[in-house]
């Protein structure tokens, strides 16, 4: 899994809501279906990949954070709809050569 995130002037739960509008409706064929949420948290799961993001607070601004095996590129244009583009940054992959585990 890689992780993106970007710090937005957009609150939590909009932050949220962009995201289940874009991800449901915006990125067919492979539009995303929620498997669980809250005003916080978002859990997608599409025919190409899982999608998780959550929010936080960090220096006064919403923290986002976004999570995927395959849809990097799709996650990065949602985040850049939240905050100029080069403030969205990339977190190194998880454990293992490919990130996964």
């Amino acid at each position: 899994m890689l992780i993106q995130e970007v710090l937005t002037d957009v609150p939590p739960e909009e932050v949220i809501q962009r995201a289940r509008e874009w991800f449901t409706l915006r990125m067919t064929p492979y539009a995303g279906f929620a498997e669980d949420s809250s005003d916080h948290h978002l859990k997608l799961t599409s025919e190409a990949a899982d999608i998780t993001i959550g929010t936080g607070t960090q220096d006064g601004r919403t923290l986002v954070r976004a999570s995927t095996s395959r849809m990097h590129h799709e996650v990065s244009q949602f985040l850049a709809t939240l905050a100029p583009a080069e403030e969205v940054r990339e977190n190194l992959p998880g454990p293992g050569v490919s990130g996964a585990g």
